[in-house]
């Protein structure tokens, strides 16, 4: 808005008006054109050229341009979300003794497995769906659970040799973890991918492949990336293919 050629072409007096609005800019936002003119010791007259200069057709279309100039750098001013430093992080952790045998722990559960459902809410509930596909992709048969209140556990002739994939950030909601308690009682295997090791979930599962991400929250909502989990998935489903 004030590019240096413009700035140009002003005269003393609007130099003094631009002075003004640069130390006032909040203010003259909400100002009349008389109202400028008095603080800054000029005529309206002056206002309306200065504005003019600048490439407005008047002092309320001026206003408007200030404003939305401040918005813009406001919103340029905020940092950046970066999800490549913690994911970087991850896949360092990923390269080491103690994940292979987590992996490898995983993929013989899946394989001693007559079936695999995937079950989350919500995001995880989304990656559940993926992670049921992309393991059937790799010839195991597995589906997902899409209504926490499904009662799968209820019979142990039915869940007895079977595997229940959970996935939750947190490893607290109540649903799920309602879930993982039915299943274990009819003798299902439960495989956990949670954020921490430190979770209800990953105490009650009989593998844990945990991934560590800063969590990230909108109110109410998890907005924790869960890139990690695509990848643990899709690492699985490769192993398994590679082991059949």
């Amino acid at each position: 808005m004030f590019e240096l050629e413009k700035i140009q072409q002003l005269n003393t007096l609007e130099l003094s008006v631009l002075k003004y609005v640069l130390n006032h800019r909040a203010q003259v936002e909400k100002m009349t054109i008389r109202q400028l003119a008095t603080q800054a010791h000029v005529s309206t007259s002056t206002i309306s050229r200065f504005c003019e200069k600048l490439g407005c057709e008047g002092f309320s279309e001026f206003k408007y341009m200030l404003k939305q100039e401040r918005l813009a750098q406001k919103k340029t001013s905020m940092p950046e979300y970066d999800v490549m430093l913690p994911i970087t992080e991850f896949l360092d952790k990923t390269n080491n003794e103690t994940f292979r045998q987590l992996l490898s722990q995983a993929t013989a559960l899946i394989l001693e497995a007559q079936a695999v459902f995937f079950f989350g809410i919500g995001t995880s509930g989304a990656l559940a769906q993926y992670g049921s596909r992309y393991l059937a992709n790799a010839g195991i048969f597995s589906l997902s659970i899409n209504d926490p209140f499904t009662p799968v556990g209820m019979r142990e002739t039915v869940v007895a040799d079977t595997l229940l994939v959970v996935l939750s950030v947190s490893g607290e909601t109540t649903e799920m973890l309602a879930q993982v308690e039915q299943y274990q009682a009819g003798k299902g295997k439960v495989l956990a991918i949670t954020n921490s090791t430190h979770s209800t979930l990953a105490r009650l599962a009989d593998v844990v492949i945990p991934y560590y991400m800063p969590e990230e929250k909108n109110g109410s909502l998890n907005n924790t990336t869960q890139i990690p989990v695509v990848y643990i998935l899709e690492l699985l489903a490769h192993r398994v293919a590679c082991a059949q």
